[in-house]
């Protein structure tokens, strides 16, 4: 009869330490698996377009605070005699704790969001609040993730633009290389830079001239001539001002001397006074500038001077006839013409005129 095998106390011990790694290895997975996860737990399930990045023990979330995790992803079986509806193409369970159940209502709803914007995607269920609590195994709502919608609509749109862009950023490249227009002339034609380089060369020539002393500009760069004239000017200047200072001659005795002051300040003392005379009416001047009878008077005489004027026009009186009356003007001219027949024969026979015919009766 074979002998019974007992059990040693390292044996013993090794499947303890092995039951206790494996019940942490349970707690781990739990603990990873979803928040809370030993907690009560039921499940809810929702329909979604498409789940691309999703996976398998994702987070579930409640606008943001994390609530369960995603049990299993598969794809929705066809309901018999209709047509396939494309947002509800993928079915996902979900495993949350009982604890926010409450918050998860007929009235929320449920989308893929993405950690910015090429990360994980998690479940983000819209807190509800006057529809039915949702029980184990009911359906939430499910939309599309807008966000990643717009982003691949943009993303569209911005290569579209990009492809645009980069074909006529090709096409302009392709003129340049052709020398059209007037940067492609510039890139293409040797033209400019033949005569920008006979332009340095020509300065080159003209910087070499100056610095030996060729020309008007290169005698003033390197000749002293000029620097000595205008020393010569600056000492003689300074010769001026130490005479002035002196009071040497008559701007020295003008500008120092206090007797040119005080004749200036009795000159204005005197026109101040003079001026002040005309503004009283003193004098001839201060009449005239003060009083209106001399105004008076032009205005009288202007006046006669119009009525007169008005008079010879309207050809009253004697002086009107003798500007507007035809017959006194031809009767001016024969008058006139004959005397100069007279003075014509006095000059030719003044005898006939001066003679004096004397009878004695």
């Amino acid at each position: 009869m074979p002998q019974q095998k007992q059990l040693t106390w390292s044996e013993l011990r090794v499947g303890i330490f092995t039951l206790a790694g494996l019940l942490l290895l349970a707690v781990a997975v739990f603990y990873v698996t979803g928040s809370g996860s030993l907690g009560a737990k039921y499940r809810l399930h929702t329909f979604l377009p498409e789940v691309d990045g999703l996976a398998v023990g994702a987070p579930v979330s409640i606008d943001g605070v994390e609530v369960g995790n995603v049990e299993s992803i598969s794809i929705a079986p066809p309901t018999p005699g209709q047509p396939l509806d494309k947002d509800r193409s993928i079915e996902v369970f979900m495993r949350i704790s009982k604890h926010y159940q409450n918050n998860i209502r007929s009235d929320s709803s449920a989308s893929l969001v993405t950690e910015g914007l090429l990360g994980d995607r998690y479940v983000d269920i819209d807190r509800g609040s006057t529809g039915d609590v949702l029980t184990d195994g009911q359906e939430v709502s499910g939309k599309e993730e807008t966000a990643i919608k717009q982003v691949v609509e943009r993303s569209a749109d911005v290569m579209a633009n990009l492809s645009a862009l980069s074909g006529q950023l090709s096409t302009m490249v392709t003129g340049l290389k052709n020398g059209q227009g007037t940067l492609g002339a510039l890139l293409e034609d040797k033209t400019l830079y033949n005569n920008l380089n006979a332009t340095i060369g020509r300065a080159n020539d003209m910087l070499a001239g100056i610095q030996g002393g060729q020309g008007t500009l290169g005698k003033l760069v390197t000749s002293d001539t000029i620097f000595t004239k205008i020393d010569s000017s600056t000492a003689r200047i300074d010769d001026i001002l130490a005479a002035v200072q002196q009071q040497k001659g008559s701007f020295g005795k003008l500008v120092y001397d206090p007797a040119v002051h005080d004749e200036a300040k009795e000159f204005l003392n005197n026109a101040n006074g003079l001026l002040a005379g005309v503004r009283a009416g003193q004098g001839t001047l201060g009449k005239l500038a003060t009083d209106d009878t001399l105004y008076t008077e032009y205005r009288d005489v202007g006046k006669n001077l119009t009525t007169a004027t008005a008079r010879l026009d309207s050809n009253e009186g004697t002086a009107g006839k003798l500007f507007s009356d035809p017959q006194l003007y031809d009767n001016v001219t024969g008058l006139s013409g004959d005397l100069r027949l007279l003075i014509g024969d006095f000059e030719k026979n003044p005898k006939k005129f001066l003679t004096i015919n004397l009878k004695v009766f």
